[in-house]
């Protein structure tokens, strides 16, 4: 007894809420600041109508999605199963009730209509006229037979329901509805149509996908100015006098200082090119070299990285990417040619944008030298000066760095 008046209850309750719903139904101001700013996740309900079934066309279910998350607001898709036992109302009855400040559901029927058109058929007349003009034989022919043609016509009606506990308001009665019908079978449309009233989140929770152009990301260029400073680092070296035995080359910790520019191929993924300078003091401890002191060695990367950017706000990106390139190896002392080595690098570090065309970046970065056992290091063109000295290993160079971020663009 006590679930059959639970049952016409819900009937009455929806019953008043479909007859108040029957029409559009604007916010009014208060009620569409206050969904504005207190809503972020909608509960979505589409089905079709008259499909005692409760299936859902998928075009209407993208369409609502995709609008809401522009909007900026989560979206859950709910599905009413006849095998849970209850009536959809009551289904829908305990969705309502257990709506949080911060939630709502947005019910959307639609439907999609098929009628068949029968052009008929079209005759044409001869006339046969006397002298005077006058009509004495009419004749009529079928030049066609009848035809018939298919059009469709859609509707889509949104109700959207809140429950904030207002004494003066019934959570059953929405705060918004409005249906819509087209001469087409574009659902999709009818549906976004239907959705034009709810205001968009004044804190998104959402932010919307973007194409993978950089064209429509407006993702800018960034050109980076920064400067920091490379760790101490060391490589094994074989002087070739006769000896064998290896010896290290260390190189001494050092300024470094570059710039970067940076374009986005994508919303998280940027490209860039760089170049980076450091002038390091390297002691080469081999038995001739040894005696000559240490030696100047400027290092000149360029240097071509991706970076994924994790986008956590507008004003914060951190990121991590891998960088490769070539290092040149130049001596201060002329007695020495320059030299070529591969790079792989690897970095990480944290955007803060400052306003939309400046921000500081902080990064820390390693970098390894590659190349081939007794590479070139030290040699000289003079032939009878010379005593080559080769590179046996590759090196590790860590460094850490800041730098100021200009963008222009869009």
């Amino acid at each position: 007894m006590n679930s059959l008046v639970r049952l016409v209850i819900l009937v009455i309750f929806f019953f008043l809420a479909g007859a108040r719903s029957a029409f559009p139904q604007r916010f009014d101001y208060d009620d569409k600041n206050y969904f504005a700013d207190s809503v972020k996740r909608i509960k979505l309900w589409t089905y079709i109508e008259g499909d005692y079934s409760f299936r859902q066309y998928r075009d209407a279910v993208q369409s609502a999605t995709t609008v809401l998350n522009k909007k900026g607001y989560l979206v859950d898709w709910i599905k009413y199963e006849i095998s849970e036992g209850i009536p959809a109302q009551e289904w829908m009855h305990e969705i309502i009730t257990g709506l949080k400040s911060n939630e709502a559901l947005l019910e959307i029927s639609a439907q999609i209509k098929k009628y068949d058109v029968t052009t008929p058929a079209i005759t044409s007349g001869m006339e046969i006229t006397n002298e005077k003009g006058a009509v004495i034989i009419l004749q009529e022919r079928t030049v066609n037979f009848d035809s018939v043609h298919t059009n469709y016509s859609c509707q889509a009606f949104t109700r959207l329901y809140v429950n904030w506990k207002i004494p003066s308001r019934n959570a059953f009665v929405p705060v918004y509805s409005k249906p819509q019908k087209l001469e087409s079978g574009d659902i999709y449309l009818a549906v976004a149509h239907t959705l034009g009233g709810i205001p968009a989140s004044k804190h998104p929770a959402v932010i919307p996908a973007s194409p993978d152009t950089l064209k429509n990301n407006k993702i800018p260029v960034e050109i980076t100015l920064f400067g920091g400073y490379t760790f101490c680092s060391k490589m094994d070296v074989l002087e070739e006098s006769g000896s064998t035995d290896l010896y290290p080359a260390k190189f001494g910790g050092s300024l470094q200082y570059g710039v970067e520019i940076g374009t986005g191929v994508s919303k998280n993924i940027d490209i860039n090119i760089q170049y980076r300078r450091l002038s390091a003091i390297v002691n080469v401890n081999t038995p001739l070299r040894k005696d000559a002191g240490s030696l100047t060695i400027n290092q000149n990367y360029m240097l071509l990285g991706s970076n994924f950017n994790f986008r956590v706000s507008k004003c914060i990106s951190p990121y991590a990417g891998i960088s490769l390139g070539g290092l040149n190896m130049v001596p201060a002392d002329d007695y020495y040619r320059s030299v070529w080595y591969f790079i792989i690098g690897a970095q990480t570090g944290a955007k803060f944008y400052l306003s939309k065309r400046i921000g500081l970046r902080v990064q820390a970065e390693v970098l390894y030298q590659v190349h081939p056992v007794k590479a070139s290091f030290l040699y000289s063109d003079d032939v009878y000066k010379n005593i080559p000295i080769d590179a046996m290993s590759n090196m590790v160079q860590f460094g850490i760095s800041a730098g100021f971020i200009l963008r222009l663009g869009n």
